[in-house]
Protein backbone atom coordinates (compact mmCIF):
# COMPACT_ATOMS: atom_id res chain seq x y z
CA UNK A 1 0.00 0.00 0.00
CA UNK A 2 2.91 2.35 0.88
CA UNK A 3 4.05 2.35 -2.60
CA UNK A 4 1.83 4.27 -3.61
CA UNK A 5 2.76 6.96 -1.76
CA UNK A 6 6.43 6.80 -4.08
CA UNK A 7 3.58 7.06 -6.97
CA UNK A 8 2.74 10.63 -5.99
CA UNK A 9 5.73 11.65 -4.83
CA UNK A 10 6.89 10.77 -8.43
CA UNK A 11 4.08 12.62 -9.63
CA UNK A 12 4.21 15.55 -7.99
CA UNK A 13 7.99 16.30 -9.11
CA UNK A 14 6.83 15.59 -12.61
CA UNK A 15 4.02 18.15 -12.07
CA UNK A 16 6.79 20.27 -10.64
CA UNK A 17 9.45 19.74 -13.60
CA UNK A 18 6.44 20.95 -16.28
CA UNK A 19 6.03 24.12 -14.15
CA UNK A 20 9.81 24.63 -14.50
CA UNK A 21 9.55 23.98 -18.02
CA UNK A 22 6.81 26.24 -18.89
CA UNK A 23 8.43 28.32 -16.88
CA UNK A 24 11.97 28.55 -18.89
CA UNK A 25 9.41 28.77 -22.11
CA UNK A 26 7.91 31.79 -20.84
CA UNK A 27 10.91 33.16 -20.11
CA UNK A 28 12.31 32.33 -23.53
CA UNK A 29 9.27 33.86 -25.42
CA UNK A 30 9.91 36.96 -23.02
CA UNK A 31 13.11 37.38 -25.14
CA UNK A 32 12.30 36.43 -28.17
CA UNK A 33 13.69 40.07 -29.51
CA UNK A 34 16.46 40.46 -26.91
CA UNK A 35 20.35 40.21 -29.06
CA UNK A 36 21.98 37.72 -27.61
CA UNK A 37 19.36 35.95 -25.77
CA UNK A 38 19.68 32.01 -26.24
CA UNK A 39 16.95 30.14 -25.39
CA UNK A 40 17.21 27.64 -22.58
CA UNK A 41 15.10 24.34 -21.49
CA UNK A 42 14.79 22.44 -18.59
CA UNK A 43 16.67 19.87 -17.71
CA UNK A 44 15.40 16.16 -18.72
CA UNK A 45 12.91 14.77 -15.74
CA UNK A 46 15.23 11.79 -15.57
CA UNK A 47 17.96 14.57 -14.35
CA UNK A 48 15.54 16.58 -12.29
CA UNK A 49 14.16 13.58 -10.09
CA UNK A 50 17.26 12.67 -8.84
CA UNK A 51 18.56 16.60 -8.37
CA UNK A 52 15.30 16.75 -6.06
CA UNK A 53 16.22 13.25 -4.61
CA UNK A 54 19.40 14.18 -3.72
CA UNK A 55 18.57 18.10 -2.46
CA UNK A 56 15.07 18.82 -1.90
CA UNK A 57 14.55 22.00 -2.09
CA UNK A 58 16.17 23.05 -5.33
CA UNK A 59 13.57 23.70 -6.77
CA UNK A 60 12.53 26.42 -4.50
CA UNK A 61 16.24 27.62 -4.03
CA UNK A 62 17.86 27.97 -7.49
CA UNK A 63 15.43 27.15 -10.25
CA UNK A 64 17.91 28.26 -12.67
CA UNK A 65 19.77 25.28 -11.72
CA UNK A 66 17.45 22.88 -13.31
CA UNK A 67 17.96 24.70 -16.56
CA UNK A 68 20.23 24.27 -19.29
CA UNK A 69 21.07 26.32 -22.63
CA UNK A 70 19.71 24.74 -26.08
CA UNK A 71 23.24 23.63 -27.11
CA UNK A 72 21.58 22.87 -30.99
CA UNK A 73 19.17 25.72 -31.36
CA UNK A 74 16.85 25.91 -34.08
CA UNK A 75 17.21 29.12 -35.14
CA UNK A 76 19.63 32.24 -35.17
CA UNK A 77 19.19 35.51 -35.59
CA UNK A 78 21.68 38.10 -36.91
CA UNK A 79 21.55 39.65 -33.68
CA UNK A 80 22.72 36.57 -31.99
CA UNK A 81 18.85 35.55 -30.65
CA UNK A 82 18.32 31.98 -30.75
CA UNK A 83 14.45 31.77 -29.49
CA UNK A 84 12.55 30.65 -31.88
CA UNK A 85 8.64 31.25 -30.89
CA UNK A 86 7.15 28.00 -33.05
CA UNK A 87 9.31 25.68 -31.12
CA UNK A 88 8.71 27.31 -27.86
CA UNK A 89 5.21 26.43 -28.75
CA UNK A 90 5.62 23.29 -29.63
CA UNK A 91 7.14 22.92 -26.19
CA UNK A 92 4.64 24.64 -24.80
CA UNK A 93 2.04 22.12 -25.87
CA UNK A 94 4.79 19.33 -24.43
CA UNK A 95 4.65 20.85 -21.54
CA UNK A 96 0.98 20.74 -21.47
CA UNK A 97 0.64 17.13 -22.11
CA UNK A 98 2.99 16.36 -19.11
CA UNK A 99 1.33 18.13 -16.39
CA UNK A 100 -1.54 16.99 -17.74
CA UNK A 101 -0.27 13.04 -17.47
CA UNK A 102 1.26 14.21 -13.69
CA UNK A 103 -2.32 14.84 -12.57
CA UNK A 104 -3.49 11.25 -14.07
CA UNK A 105 -1.27 9.66 -12.37
CA UNK A 106 -1.90 11.73 -8.93
CA UNK A 107 -5.60 10.99 -9.91
CA UNK A 108 -5.42 7.36 -9.76
CA UNK A 109 -3.15 6.77 -7.06
CA UNK A 110 -5.47 9.13 -4.70
CA UNK A 111 -8.57 6.60 -6.30
CA UNK A 112 -6.63 3.80 -5.30
CA UNK A 113 -5.42 5.17 -1.34
CA UNK A 114 -9.32 6.10 -1.11
CA UNK A 115 -10.33 2.70 -2.08
CA UNK A 116 -8.03 0.87 0.10
CA UNK A 117 -9.18 2.89 3.54
CA UNK A 118 -12.70 2.04 2.06
CA UNK A 119 -13.96 5.49 1.29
Amino acid sequence: MFDSLEILRMAQAYATHAGTRQQTIAQNIANADTPGYRARDAIGFGDYFQRLSESPGISAQRPAALTRVDANPVSRAPDGNTVSVEHEMMRGAETRQQHELALGIYSMARDLLRSSIGK
